[in-house]
């Protein structure tokens, strides 16, 4: 009788030691994560200019990895289908951040030719090359002027002008850019007509644009059958599942089924891999 008491108090204090020590491993994996989240996500919302809060965005995440799955489970009634919305809602913010770096990356090489020209004009007229980046840069919108501002301002405060192109290259991995900024920085090395070089590089650089728009209207027709033969295996298995329920319903409640469908998306990854490996050309 007496050792009752005692067994019951062990088992309390054991229960009390483990919820605090699961309590300490929970939240120090959430510090973890958050402290790893808001420098990663403030660090690349800064690169493209976005000054949002990252704590913000933070809890926005947290919030939907909690509540998308949860509904999901509600309205199917499926284990797998609420994994994979997790998973989803975890790989979507570094999908929306190689969205959004991908398209300023473009709106960026595209305005750079007529930039560079709008350089060399400057530069012919008698401005130095830092006011004739200045003049652009107050005449100009978009990625471009957010950068070449940024790299004004690294000059005037002392940082001379080949390492702020230097910081300008290693912000904005653009191959275009990178032509440009060595031809700056031999010309000022070895001497030589800048703004003419900066004239000849603007054309050469529309020529390579006009190219790579003509390579990309002769393969949309392989990118779009990339597409089709990538979509179809889905259409395919919503049409069964609409006419043979029954039949496709261990397709989706099964181990075997859920292996089935890993196998699926990972063959069509790679063959999404294969035919975008095929219709890229680099000019």
């Amino acid at each position: 009788m007496t050792s009752m008491p005692v067994i019951l108090g062990a088992i309390f204090v054991a229960i009390v030691a483990g919820s605090w020590l699961l309590l300490s491993v929970v939240s120090r994996a959430w510090n973890q994560y958050e402290q790893a989240f808001t420098a990663t996500a403030s660090d690349r919302l800064h690169k493209m200019f976005l000054f949002i809060d990252a704590k913000r965005i933070f809890l926005v995440n947290v919030l939907a990895i909690v509540l998308v799955p949860t509904i999901v489970y509600l309205f199917f009634g499926n284990v797998f289908y609420a994994l994979l919305s997790a998973v989803g809602v975890v790989a979507l913010p570094k999908i929306l951040y190689w969205h959004m770096s991908r398209r300023r990356l473009q709106a960026f090489e595209a305005a750079l030719p007529d930039s560079i020209a709008q350089i060399a004009g400057g530069m012919r007229s008698g401005a130095t090359l830092p006011i004739a980046i200045e003049t652009m840069v107050n005449e100009t919108k978009g990625p471009i002027a957010q950068e070449f501002s940024l790299l004004l301002r690294e000059v005037r405060v002392g940082i001379g002008l080949d390492e702020a192109f230097e910081n300008l290259g290693n912000r904005v991995p653009c191959p275009d850019l990178a032509l440009v900024i060595s031809a700056a920085r031999i010309a000022r090395d070895v001497g030589g007509n800048l703004a003419e070089i900066f004239e000849r590089l603007a054309a050469t650089l529309r020529e390579k644009a006009a190219m790579e728009g003509k390579i990309k209207a002769l393969t949309s027709q392989g990118k779009l059958q990339g597409w089709v033969v990538g979509l179809l295996p889905i259409g395919m298995m919503f049409v069964l599942f609409q006419m043979e329920p029954e039949a496709m319903y261990p397709l989706f409640n099964s181990i075997f089924g859920w292996g089935t469908l890993a196998v699926v998306i990972v063959l069509e990854f790679l063959g999404m891999l294969v035919i975008r490996k095929i219709v890229s050309i680099d000019v």
